[in-house]
């Protein structure tokens, strides 16, 4: 019986062990996933941010040029 006992306890710390193992995996592959995801946003921002300043950019030398035409 005592052997059945050690074996069932050798199980169930084995089986912990992997969980835990599998547990830890999982969160790291979340937070890879997690900073992928904040890479991309910032990496839209920055491109959206340079295609306002361009835009903005091309607009006021338009308004100047318009301006200084009209003098």
């Amino acid at each position: 019986m005592a052997f059945l006992k050690k074996s069932l306890l050798l199980v169930l710390f084995l089986g912990l062990v992997s969980l835990s193992i599998c547990e830890e995996e999982k969160r790291e592959n979340e937070d890879e996933e997690k900073q992928e995801d904040d890479d991309q946003s910032e990496n839209k921002r920055g491109l959206l941010s340079g295609i306002l300043n361009t835009a903005g950019g091309l607009l006021g030398n338009l308004i100047g040029s318009l301006s200084n035409g009209e003098s």
